[in-house]
């Protein structure tokens, strides 16, 4: 492992590009005494940037207080791949969990997202590097069938066939010339983006509207009495309500820490290769995945770079957000491993920088959005990696949850459905990690064309036969 990159030394390869862009500007002072708010915002991620730009925008005179330990866009919303789309591939859960109408009508509202992100972009001249080509998810087990037959059809049967389109194996080719793709799945609706470029422009534009953003700032407790009040080292803040946008740290925050696992995730970036990304007719900017189940997720960059992840890190214990998640060497060999598999022509180029960051995961592995305290504290958590988009839905239910809950977002079938309780610790470290590592090597042996052995299959299939939709 001495040759490839090591995370954990610096920010994200995305942040670093991201702020240098702004001329590296100093953080937000941090709170540094008592304060009163209409509304106090916990979390600078997309999250809480959504829910405090929806709420200016439902309320331009409220009284916004954000506070983030780091800086706005310094957790998983300036590290993650940048794909955005919405829940197509997951109508199956929905009608199964709220009915065919009110399924439908949740993935017709999280595929707002897309178009939603690029004219936000543009209307407030923000340079996300927003590309609508597509995201492309490939077969590349080489004697597994696909495993997107039945969503396809629910979509045909549910009138909106088009969202999801079966690839034939020489289309896919057309697209990214690997010789481990086979034939593919394309939701032609979803885009990329410079993740971290999204996070820092949302927070200068929520600047420019005068919410008051404090970074360094964590938040050591929230509670209500009537009123809300977080507590930090600097100072407390008073507000009406209160909005957590923390997401993986949930694992360990109270009351919530019950339904939610950290997970990591991990990513590495090739130097620019342009000529060699033309030899693959990999040009469109189009994202890509594999099947696995710890997958691997894959784009371009503006400059010829691709940007390769896979979801191969471990699970946390009691929510301690510590080197797991971003120190991870082993990770990263897996990572790169997988990146050299898909594309074993690719082996001389050289990996620049790995970076981590973690997941939140419920058991459903789908959002939980609601409110308690009398409907003054609201939160939403559990993108399971993949809340580029549907944060962004998450900002819109939480401002109206805050502005006007009778409105038609915050009455939403999701809203207010909470995910299964998980097991407590140790048994969900435990498990998680068996789980993970069965998962991890089922997949290897599928990459290599074996059926798993029978034992993997099992444990892989434990958490599905307890409940929960984490394993195959």
């Amino acid at each position: 492992m001495d040759d490839l990159p090591v995370p954990g030394r610096q920010r994200s390869w995305w942040l670093r590009e991201a702020l240098a862009a702004e001329g590296d500007p100093p953080p937000a002072p941090a709170l540094s005494r008592d304060t009163d708010a209409d509304v106090v915002i916990v979390g600078g991620g997309y999250t809480g940037m959504w829910a405090a730009y929806f709420i200016h925008e439902r309320w331009p005179d409220a009284r916004i207080v954000l506070l983030e330990q780091d800086i706005c866009g310094g957790g998983p919303s300036g590290r993650n791949g940048g794909f955005v789309h919405g829940w197509w591939e997951s109508l199956g859960y929905l009608v199964e969990r709220f009915g065919p109408d009110a399924g439908l009508e949740i993935a017709r509202e999280a595929d707002e997202v897309v178009d939603g992100i690029g004219a936000w972009c543009k209307r407030h001249r923000v340079d996300a590097n927003f590309v609508k080509a597509g995201y492309l998810r490939v077969n590349a087990f080489p004697s597994e069938p696909p495993d997107w037959e039945e969503a396809v059809e629910r979509l045909g049967a549910a009138g909106v066939g088009k969202a999801l389109e079966p690839v034939d194996a020489a289309a896919v080719q057309r697209v990214c010339a690997s010789p481990a793709f086979r034939e593919g799945l394309l939701m032609p609706s979803a885009a990329s983006i410079q993740p971290a470029m999204l996070a820092r422009g949302l927070r200068r534009v929520l600047l420019k509207r005068g919410v008051r953003i404090f970074e360094g700032t964590p938040v050591d407790s929230v509670w209500h009495d009537g009123r809300v009040w977080a507590r930090t080292e600097g100072g407390v803040v008073a507000a009406d309500q209160a909005v957590l946008a923390i997401n993986a740290w949930a694992a360990g925050w109270p009351n919530l820490r019950s339904r939610v696992l950290a997970w990591g995730s991990y990513m590495v970036v090739t130097e620019p290769i342009p000529d060699r990304l033309a030899e693959l007719g990999w040009t469109g900017g189009e994202l890509l995945s594999d099947s696995r189940f710890t997958i691997s997720y894959f784009r371009t960059t503006r400059d010829g770079r691709i940007a390769f992840g896979a979801g191969v890190g471990s699970a946390g214990y009691g929510g301690s957000m510590d080197g797991t998640f971003t120190d991870d060497r082993r990770a990263v060999a897996r990572v790169v491993a997988n990146f050299h598999h898909l594309f074993p022509m690719l082996r001389d180029v050289g990996l620049i920088d790995a970076w981590g960051g973690p997941i939140d995961i419920t058991g459903h592995r789908f959002p939980e959005i609601a409110s308690s305290h009398g409907g003054n504290i609201h939160f939403a958590h559990g993108f399971a990696g993949n809340g580029a988009g549907p944060s962004r839905l998450a900002g819109r239910i939480l401002a109206a949850l805050v502005v006007d809950p009778t409105d038609r977002l915050a009455r939403l079938p999701i809203v207010g459905r909470r995910q299964p309780l998980l097991p407590p610790e140790p048994i969900r470290f435990i498990g998680a990690r068996m789980v993970r590592e069965a998962l991890i090597r089922q997949d290897d042996q599928l990459d290599a064309g074996r059926r798993p052995v029978w034992y993997l299959r099992l444990i892989a299939q434990l958490p599905r036969l307890l409940g929960y939709r984490i394993g195959h």
